[in-house]
C-alpha cells in the first residue's frame, strides 16, 4: 500500500476538517415551555470534615509568652598600662570576634580657625602609609588577616577601630599600632586624599538636608567656634591644609594621656594585656597643645535663614539652638522630654506634621550631647508649597512642649523607649566599644550604661516639665529653610517670626558671597 508523506497527510486532514465545518447542520426545534424552565439546582454537597492533625490540640491554644529578658549592661575591666594608657575590656565569648577601638579626646572641637575638617582629614590619612608600610601593604595586611578597619571623627573625639579574629590579634595589633601611631602623611597621599575630600564636599553641598544642617550649625555656633563649620571641612579649608598641620594635630591628639583603648569580644584579660602592652606600652606623651579659648554662642533674636534650591520639590526645615552637655544634671529629663517631642515615630511633631496635616513623610528632633553642650535640632522635609504652614506647626509644637505638660502615658512610653535603647546600642562588639568610648570621651563613669535604667526610672513628670521650660526657647531658636525661594519667601515673610536672611549653601550671606565673586 502506498504511504502518504507527512505533507500530504496534513493536507488531507485539513480538507476533512474544512468539509465538517461547512456541512449544513439541521436547525434545532424550538424548545417547549417545559424545557425552557431551568432544572432546580442540586443542594451543595455536605462539607467533608477536615482530618485532625496530630498537633491540632497544640495549635488550638497560643503558647504563653516567655519570661521577660532582663538586660544588664556590663562594666568594663580596667587594664591601664604602665605608661598611663587606659585600656578597658568587655569579654564576650559567644562569637569569635574582637573589636579594638583607640579613642582620643580630640575631634572637630580641636580644629584651628580656618582649618575646618583638619581632625577628620587626619584620621582619613592614617592608613595611607607609615614609615614601614605604604597604603597597599596596610590594606593587604588587614585583608590577609580578615580584619575590618575604620575611623570615625566626632565633634569632640576621634576613633580608629579594627575587628579581628582572636587568633590574628598579635599580627592585627602590630599593623593597627603602626597605622595609628606612626602615619607618614606623604605629600603625594595628601594631594590625592584632598581631591577625594573635595568631591565629598561637593556632594554634600548638593544635598538639601545636609545643607540645612550645616547652615543651622553656622547660625547657632557662629564663625568663631569650630562647630559652626562642617566636620568634613569646606573647600577653602581643605585646600589650605598642609602636611605640617596634619603632623601637629596628630601629635597633639594621639597621646596616651589623651587616649584610651576599648576592647570588646572573645578575648580574656590574660590574653589581651601583654598584646596591648607590647604594641602600645612604649607609647610616650608628646607636648599637649595649648588649649584654645572658644567663643561660645550667645542667645540672640530669632533669625530665619533661607537657602535657595529652585527645583526642590521639598523644603528642608531645620530649627535649633544650643542644647545640653552629656554630663548635665538634667540630661535624662531632657532626653525623655525630647522623646515625647520628636524622638520617635509616635512623637508629637511627627503626629502633627505627618499624620494630621500630611506636610511631611516624617520629622524628628534630637539633642547632640558632648562634653560641651551640642545643638538641639528639630527638622524634616516638607511639601514646598506648604513650607510656611509646616513651619508654623513646628513652632506650635515646640511652644506646647515648652509649657511642660506631659501625660502619664507619654512619660511611660518615653521611659520604656530609653531603657530599651541600651541593648541596641550594645548589639555588636564594635557598637559596644563605640558606646563606651563616647561615654569616656564625655567624661562619664565606666558604669554609665549599667546605671542608665536607674537614672531614667527616677525621672518624674515635673522633672520633664522643668527640662522643657529650661531647655526649650522656641521664640529665639534659629530657623533654616532650604527650598525654592520664589515659592516660599512670601509665606515666610507673612509669618513675621523673625528677621529673614538669604545665604548660600556654605552658610555665607548671599550678598557677601556675590560681592566676593564680583571682586575676583
Amino acid at each position: 500500500m502506498k504511504r502518504f508523506s507527512g505533507a500530504r497527510m496534513g493536507a488531507a486532514l485539513a480538507a476533512l476538517l474544512l468539509a465538517a465545518c461547512t456541512h449544513q447542520q439541521p436547525k434545532p426545534a424550538a424548545p417547549s415551555a417545559a424545557a425552557a424552565t431551568p432544572p432546580a439546582e442540586a443542594p451543595p454537597p455536605a462539607p467533608v470534615a477536615a482530618k485532625e492533625t496530630p498537633d491540632a490540640a497544640y495549635r488550638a491554644h497560643p503558647p504563653a509568652p516567655a519570661a521577660a529578658v532582663t538586660f544588664h549592661a556590663p562594666v568594663p575591666q580596667d587594664l591601664t598600662l604602665r605608661n598611663g594608657l587606659q585600656v578597658y575590656l568587655i569579654e564576650r565569648h559567644e562569637v569569635p570576634l574582637v573589636a579594638i577601638m583607640l579613642a582620643v579626646r580630640s575631634g572637630a572641637d580641636s580644629d584651628p580657625p580656618g582649618r575646618a575638617g583638619l581632625s577628620s582629614f587626619t584620621l582619613d590619612m592614617l592608613d595611607e602609609g607609615t614609615d614601614l608600610r605604604d597604603a597597599a601593604a596596610i590594606a593587604k595586611g588587614f585583608e590577609d588577616l580578615a580584619v575590618r578597619y575604620s575611623v570615625a571623627p566626632d565633634a569632640d573625639s576621634s576613633t580608629a577601630t579594627i575587628v579581628a579574629l582572636p587568633d590574628t590579634l598579635p599580627k592585627a595589633l602590630e599593623i593597627f599600632a603602626d597605622v595609628t601611631l606612626h602615619p607618614a602623611f606623604s605629600e603625594a597621599d595628601l594631594t590625592r586624599v584632598k581631591q577625594e575630600r573635595l568631591g565629598l564636599i561637593a556632594q554634600a553641598l548638593d544635598d538639601p538636608a545636609t545643607v540645612g544642617q550645616h547652615v543651622l550649625s553656622r547660625v547657632i555656633f557662629g564663625d568663631k567656634h569650630p562647630w559652626g563649620f562642617p566636620a568634613e571641612g569646606t573647600v577653602k579649608s581643605i585646600q589650605a591644609l598642609t602636611r605640617k598641620e596634619l603632623i601637629a594635630w596628630h601629635s597633639g591628639a594621639f597621646r596616651p594621656s589623651n587616649a584610651a583603648i576599648f576592647v570588646v569580644g572573645d578575648v580574656t584579660a590574660a590574653q589581651l594585656q601583654p598584646l596591648v602592652a607590647q604594641r602600645f606600652g612604649s607609647w610616650k606623651d608628646s607636648a599637649a597643645p595649648k588649649p584654645r579659648v572658644r567663643a561660645m554662642p550667645k542667645t540672640a533674636d530669632r533669625l530665619v535663614t533661607v537657602v535657595d534650591k529652585p527645583d526642590a520639590p521639598q523644603s528642608q526645615i531645620w530649627i535649633g539652638e544650643v542644647g545640653v552637655a552629656s554630663g548635665a544634671p538634667d540630661v535624662f529629663s531632657v532626653r525623655l522630654m525630647n522623646h515625647i517631642l520628636g524622638g520617635s515615630f509616635n512623637s508629637r511633631l511627627n503626629g502633627n506634621l505627618r499624620t494630621e496635616h500630611a506636610y511631611s513623610y516624617g520629622v524628628t528632633s534630637f539633642y547632640e550631647t558632648h562634653r560641651e553642650a551640642g545643638p538641639f535640632i528639630a527638622e524634616g522635609g516638607v511639601v514646598s508649597a506648604k513650607t510656611a504652614e509646616a513651619l508654623a506647626e513646628f513652632l506650635r509644637e515646640l511652644s506646647k512642649m515648652q509649657s511642660g505638660a506631659v501625660t502619664d502615658a507619654e512619660l511611660s512610653d518615653a521611659k520604656a523607649a530609653l531603657v530599651h535603647s541600651v541593648p541596641s546600642r550594645l548589639a555588636s562588639d564594635e557598637a559596644t566599644a563605640a558606646a563606651y568610648a563616647a561615654a569616656w570621651s564625655h567624661g562619664l563613669p565606666a558604669n554609665y550604661y549599667a546605671t542608665w535604667q536607674q537614672h531614667v526610672e527616677a525621672i518624674t513628670k515635673e522633672d520633664v516639665a522643668k527640662a522643657a521650660r529650661d531647655r526649650l526657647h522656641p521664640e529665639k531658636m534659629a530657623i533654616v529653610v532650604v527650598g525654592p525661594k520664589a515659592l516660599i519667601i512670601d509665606g515666610l515673610v507673612a509669618m513675621k517670626v523673625g528677621r529673614i536672611e538669604v545665604r548660600d549653601a556654605n552658610g555665607e550671606a548671599a550678598k557677601a558671597a556675590a560681592a566676593a565673586a564680583k571682586a575676583k
